[in-house]
């Protein structure tokens, strides 16, 4: 089983009203909450290796011509129908 910490924090009022309110409305216990908030906030936001990546890339244009080549593109989708 593994070991549980314990964390005791102090909330002035309106963030523990705030705090009061996102928990209700998550229907989850304040602790589960807390705890879900703080592994979105220390998840990493790029997959690891990420940004070894820049530059990897050997291609014949540059970053100039692929961002042109994109943007150009980007007027060539698919005609729809117009919203009533």
């Amino acid at each position: 089983m593994n070991n549980i910490a314990q964390l005791a924090i102090y909330l002035d009022d309106q963030l523990a009203e705030r705090l009061e309110k996102a928990v209700k409305a998550s229907g989850k216990s304040k602790s589960k909450w807390v705890a879900n908030a703080i592994k979105r906030s220390l998840q990493d936001q790029w997959p690891e290796g990420f940004f070894e990546l820049a530059g990897s890339w050997r291609d014949d244009i540059g970053s100039d011509e692929i961002i042109n080549r994109i943007r150009n593109g980007m007027g060539m989708l698919d005609s729809r129908e117009k919203l009533r």
